[in-house]
């Protein structure tokens, strides 16, 4: 097997897992009296372990090989997952205080998120390893598809909830066990790994260096808006067309199947097929996703949901192709683990800040959430067109991703 198709499938299944969980924590913590700022601290605490261990990742792929550091990540993930869906289904059958459930979810999600960042730090830092210039932009773009489909297939899952509804967690954790098992068994070890050791020349990037700050920005930006609008979504849905624990599963689930199709089909016809410059695809995708929020006026009715979430995927699938690869790009070979490491906890600090903001707004007014990241988003926007405009004024050479 192809190392490119291990790395794919290693971050597909790593992100499906993470992701099965998104439709899940709503309707639980309706079910079991966990409240919506708690609930958001499964997501926020679990961020911020991802932040803070994201650049340690970064160097450890460095010193003790990209292939360690992803099976350690996708062993730890399997195990994690599992036992959180374990104490859940424990916490629906045998009704325990609402107080000590939260305290052990929430243990399980902060243990998760430190290993979490393990696959994507060292499978983008992997193809910096093997690959080259075009080959390694096309090489990147098959961990952006392969995060995309995992934002399909994870909270797709939610289907299975009619069989229970911890059940989608049970399958989930399957995944990154057999990518771990795929990992051990085709992927080969990079050989830049004792280089860099014996010689100590790989180089930290500080995350505010001209070169990539505005691709951190924006990635932040991002990962903030959208996982504001899911971790809220689920309440909303729940609160406002009173489903019940299984159909609400089911609903947002479906949800998040169309933001994440929407994902993969602008990854594939303007990354893979059009081939449009990195520029051109951050002021595409911007525009589409500050054009997402403008369907929440509707907001009484289901399909100005379905409409929000399929813009924002089309969004999605450009801007972040476009931002990582300009990120990579623009530094040089021995700062790829580095600036993979700043990356990927860019997208744990939009993680983070993304579940503060829905969770505490939300309770104020359901619309509040959506104002605060498009007025986020738009400022992360703004400055990445200014620097675009740069680019153009000073005759600066893009980043192309054909």
């Amino acid at each position: 097997m192809k190392a490119s198709v291990v790395i794919f499938l290693a971050v597909l299944f790593q992100y499906s897992c993470g992701n099965a969980i998104n439709p899940l924590i709503a309707p639980l913590a309706r079910e079991t009296g966990i409240s919506e700022v708690q609930s958001g601290l499964f997501f926020t605490l679990s961020s911020l372990m991802w932040l803070i261990a994201s650049p340690y990742w970064g160097r450890q792929s460095e010193s003790v090989g990209r292939k360690r550091v992803m099976l350690i990540g996708l062993g730890s993930c399997s195990l994690l997952y599992m036992l959180f869906a374990l104490i859940g289904s424990w916490g629906l059958s045998y009704h325990p205080a609402a107080l000590l459930l939260f305290i052990l979810l929430l243990l399980t999600r902060i243990a998760s998120g430190l290993f979490f960042s393990t696959v994507p730090v060292a499978a983008q830092a992997y193809i910096a390893d093997t690959t080259q210039g075009k080959e390694r932009t096309s090489a990147l773009t098959l961990v952006w598809i392969g995060s995309g489909l995992g934002s399909i297939i994870g909270p797709s899952l939610g289907i299975v909830s009619s069989y229970g509804f911890m059940t989608p967690l049970y399958v989930a954790a399957i995944l990154p066990l057999t990518g771990f098992i795929l990992v051990w068994t085709q992927l080969p070890s990079t050989k830049k790994k004792n280089t860099l050791v014996n010689t100590r020349k790989y180089q930290k990037v500080r995350p505010f260096d001209k070169r990539i700050w505005p691709f951190l920005l924006l990635i932040t930006a991002l990962q903030a808006t959208t996982l504001s609008m899911q971790v809220t979504t689920g309440f909303f849905v729940k609160d406002q067309f009173h489903f019940s624990l299984s159909e609400a599963a089911k609903v947002i689930g479906l949800i998040f199947m169309f933001s994440g199709i929407a994902s993969i089909t602008s990854q594939l016809v303007f990354v893979r097929t059009l081939k449009l410059s990195a520029s051109r695809l951050l002021i595409i995708g911007t525009s589409l996703i500050l054009l997402s929020f403008t369907s929440l006026f509707f907001h009484t009715h289901m399909a100005a949901l379905y409409v929000t979430f399929t813009l924002l995927g089309l969004g999605i699938g450009l801007v972040l192709p476009g931002a990582t690869s300009g990120a990579s790009l623009s530094v040089s070979e021995s700062e790829q683990g580095a600036t993979a490491g700043l990356i990927t906890a860019a997208q744990g600090l939009g993680t983070l800040s993304g579940p503060i903001i829905g969770t505490s707004l939300y309770p104020l007014n359901s619309l509040y959430p959506y104002i605060a990241t498009s007025a986020l988003f738009l400022s992360a926007s703004i400055v990445i067109w200014i620097k675009v405009k740069q680019q153009h004024a000073g005759n600066t050479k893009e980043i192309s991703l054909n």
